[in-house]
């Protein structure tokens, strides 16, 4: 029996698309590029929402990759990168109706600590029982131990728990736990029949 819903935070409650932002940025697509492979794209972001990096580390070894006409950019894309993003306004309401007909809510996230400046964004921020972010615990989806750092964290056993994510690969990381999921694609309705599926009151 389903108890809590997890929900992951980008692209499933807030839109995150570094490809926009980085348009809004500079109209240069050549610049545009070398800013998404050498920062978005890169170990060093990924590293980021790790924890093992810092703001300023990503902006020191990501100007060391780039032409000297860009290197300067770093350091304002990392400060602002987050501006853009907005959030997916129907979350709201389902988790209003998770929470009303008795269901537990998490939030469980690859993101830096930048999560403390951009959370109030996150819709429906004051239903959730619990916040767990990859960067306090150093491990990123779907790496194993961060599925275990979250179950026992919160006391959780996977069987009673479902999983909303953007990523087929974080909700395959779930299932060999015993935690079932939805690959979230923007559908509110798909997403609605699937919680109906598997017997989650909405």
């Amino acid at each position: 029996m389903i108890k809590n819903v997890v929900f992951d935070m980008g692209n499933v409650l807030i839109n995150y698309a570094p490809e926009d932002f980085i348009k809004s940025f500079t109209p240069n697509t050549k610049h545009q590029r070398l800013l998404l492979d050498e920062v978005f794209y890169s170990d060093l972001w990924q590293q980021y929402d790790r924890g093992t990096l810092t703001k300023n580390d990503v902006v020191e070894k990501a100007s060391k990759n780039l032409p000297a006409a860009l290197s300067a950019s770093v350091s304002e894309v990392m400060d602002t990168w987050h501006e853009k993003m907005t959030p997916i306004l129907e979350m709201e309401n389902i988790l209003k109706r998770l929470k009303e007909n008795g269901y537990s809510l998490y939030l469980f996230s690859n993101v830096s600590h930048d999560f403390h400046h951009i959370k109030r964004i996150v819709p429906g921020l004051n239903y959730f029982d619990g916040l767990f972010i990859s960067s306090d615990w150093k491990n990123l989806k779907p790496e194993k131990e961060i599925y275990q750092q979250f179950f026992e964290h919160f006391n959780l056993d996977p069987s009673e728990c479902f999983f909303v994510d953007d990523l087929e690969k974080n909700i395959k990381g779930a299932t060999v736990f015993g935690m079932d999921g939805h690959v979230f694609d923007g559908n509110i309705s798909k997403l609605e029949d699937h919680f109906r599926h598997v017997g989650i009151d909405i």
